[in-house]
């Protein structure tokens, strides 16, 4: 039985929130995986990248607020800069993990390659700010359709990538009844793949015996 059949038995099996939309693709794709998600090290280097081009922003920007050159609209704009910094407003690596997560899901790096994919600079975006709307609202229309990827890469035997795409997706939602019925599934094709392996082991054996 499909993804589709299973969960159309299951209530809202994306939870309440899943408000999927059709204007994305996902392709690539880890069973049952330890809480520490193999994408945290990428994700923590990808806000270390964009803290360090943040901070390279704001000394720009205080270096035009101590010039003394005539340069009214210079000045202007790095004043806003230092401004939004220190009223509370977006922070600039947040709005860099924003603009990367935006590109990738243009370009159809939805939840791979590992380190480089919208998901993981979503799911970065709430390390920084937990509640941040644009995040969470991304995070939750484009399940669905990783969850649909995932599966059709389990179908495909690609496990390894599948294992890794349910880790990354389970950082957003450890409970959700998709991703539970999609670590079952890649169990069961793991057993079978498994038990192929070791009969064609056992058959070669018997030849050389």
């Amino acid at each position: 039985m499909g993804l589709q059949q299973s969960t159309a038995k299951m209530a809202s099996p994306l939870g309440s929130s899943n408000r999927g939309t059709a204007w994305l693709r996902v392709r690539h794709g880890p069973t049952p995986m330890p809480k520490l998600s193999t994408a945290a090290f990428p994700r923590r280097t990808v806000i270390a990248i964009a803290v360090a081009i943040a901070a390279l922003v704001a000394t720009a920007a205080v270096a035009t607020l101590r010039s003394h050159h005539v340069d009214p609209t210079a000045d202007g704009a790095a004043t806003a800069t230092a401004d939004t910094a220190s009223s509370g407003g977006p922070s600039p690596e947040i709005d860099i993990l924003l603009g990367l997560a935006r590109d990738a899901t243009k370009e159809g790096r939805l939840v791979a390659p590992q380190g480089n994919n919208a998901y993981e600079y979503y799911l970065s975006v709430t390390q920084l700010d937990a509640k941040n709307a644009t995040a969470q609202d991304a995070l939750r229309e484009t399940l669905p359709f990783a969850s649909q990827e995932i599966e059709r890469q389990i179908n495909r035997r690609e496990l390894e990538e599948a294992r890794r795409e349910i880790a990354l997706l389970r950082d957003y939602d450890p409970t959700n009844y998709t991703l539970i019925i999609l670590g079952a599934k890649l169990d069961a094709q793991q057993q079978v793949v498994t038990a192929e392996d070791e009969a064609k082991a056992d058959a070669i054996r018997r030849r050389n015996g």
